[in-house]
């Protein structure tokens, strides 16, 4: 049996130290998958006492290198046999406090410390410090609660220099999911459309804190069991000075403005990205069946002029037919404004106008609105709805023409991209 095929045949077996254990991580696999595989959690405190007796303990037949740690993905085992390493065990010395446990290598093992899921894990989470982002999804964080026990992300900030914002994907793996429920651009999660690079500014739920990124959310993410959390940049190869904090406690209840949630409930982002016509209905959020609450919406639009902010927004749960609940008689006044935002942009606690720019044919406009103060509560399901412009009857009103009636200016087709959150249970 070759030396790979050895290494490959022992990935099972388990050496105990400290109350944790350590395991081979497969060819390629970073501790982070390597644990959670096991169901256990990756610990970054990798102790090998500047000895390969670790490696041999766990059966892998290797030769020592004595050369000190360099990398994220050490201490590990070459099993690429088109490296210059080949059957060398390799980074045990010098290793320090703490390794990265989403790091990997093509042509390596990893060596990983793994913890079994703890009730005393009252807080949980990660700082990724200067760390590289590429075009390939990276696992940042992971993390399994304790049999009985629940967990829910609390906390959620990265910076990278302001010219490479955008681009970042964040996405959360909720209990085992293979596509990730909630995936999100830093910044428009944050309620800011065309990257808005306006700083500081917050808010009880999100906010940017610095010149350059620092973008941050503190959205409760509940999960019953498992999270993974990962990032990626679509545009970018390789950067090397990405920054990330993700962090989230144990068995805390689940409190959206007046509402206790319960514990089981789930949180979901509808994304929308698509170009709509001048008065066409536009379905944010279409669930079926099941009760939830709106927890919040960001919309940034593209257009020709300022009168899809005539659009009204309605509500529809269990068998109402339209006009439905109407939200607001227009846009603007969703957002807490008025008179097309005639004071300027602003970002208060409950709604933001983050972004505006404009020529004489083209508009760029974002806001966001928070419902923790006044939740859209549902059952027997839920429609979130909006209107690319609208109309009045032959009385004036607004918002109770579903077609036909007077429309208002000349809207124009609009290019939309909508994030609305949403926990079901």
């Amino acid at each position: 049996m070759s030396v790979i095929a050895t290494c490959l045949a022992l990935l099972g077996a388990a050496v105990t130290v400290m109350g944790g254990s350590f395991y081979m991580g497969n060819q390629g696999e970073s501790c982070s998958s390597a644990c959670h595989s096991r169901g256990l959690n990756c610990n970054p405190h990798v102790v090998t006492n500047d000895s390969a007796t670790i490696f041999q303990q766990l059966g892998v037949s290797c030769t020592a290198n004595s050369r000190a740690w360099r990398y994220h993905y050490e201490p590990a085992f070459v099993s690429d046999s088109k490296s210059l390493e080949y059957k060398q065990c390799i980074g045990y010395i010098d290793v320090p406090g703490g390794v990265l446990c989403g790091h990997s290598d093509s042509s390596v093992s990893r060596l990983c410390y793994c913890d079994s899921p703890s009730h005393s894990d009252l807080t949980f989470g990660f700082g990724l410090s200067s760390a590289p982002i590429s075009t390939s999804e990276q696992i940042v964080f992971q993390h399994i609660a304790a049999d009985g026990d629940y967990g829910v992300i609390t906390h959620f900030w990265m910076t990278i220099p302001t010219e490479y914002d955008r681009g970042i994907l964040i996405r959360y793996y909720v209990d085992g999911e293979s596509e990730a429920s909630i995936e999100y651009e830093p910044s428009l999660a944050c309620g800011v459309g065309f990257d808005d690079h306006q700083a500081p500014w917050g808010t009880h739920w999100l906010g940017r804190g610095a010149k350059y990124g620092s973008w941050f959310n503190n959205f409760l993410i509940p999960f019953q069991k498992s999270i993974i959390v990962t990032a990626q940049h679509t545009g970018i190869p390789n950067f090397s000075s990405f920054y990330m904090i993700i962090r989230g406690a144990t068995n805390v209840p689940l409190k959206i403005g007046y509402l206790t949630l319960p514990v089981t409930a789930k949180l979901h982002l509808f994304t929308f990205d698509k170009e709509v016509a001048p008065l066409e209905y536009v379905n944010f959020v279409n669930i079926s069946t099941g009760s939830g609450v709106m927890f919040m919406h960001t919309l940034q639009v593209e257009t020709d002029n300022l009168n899809f902010l005539e659009g009204c927004y309605h509500m529809y749960t269990g068998a109402q037919e339209f006009p439905g609940t109407v939200l607001s008689t227009g846009t603007e006044d969703y957002y807490d404004s008025g008179w097309y935002f005639d004071a300027g942009e602003f970002h208060m606690p409950v709604s933001g106008y983050t972004h505006y720019d404009s020529t004489i044919t083209h508009i760029e406009w974002s806001g966001y609105r928070f419902h923790h103060m006044d939740p859209l509560q549902f059952n027997e399901g839920f429609v979130f709805q909006w209107r690319n412009g609208d109309s009045v009857d032959a009385a004036g009103i607004k918002c109770m023409m579903e077609e036909g009636g007077t429309v208002i200016g000349s809207p124009s087709s609009s290019s939309l991209k909508a994030y609305t959150w949403v926990y079901t249970f």
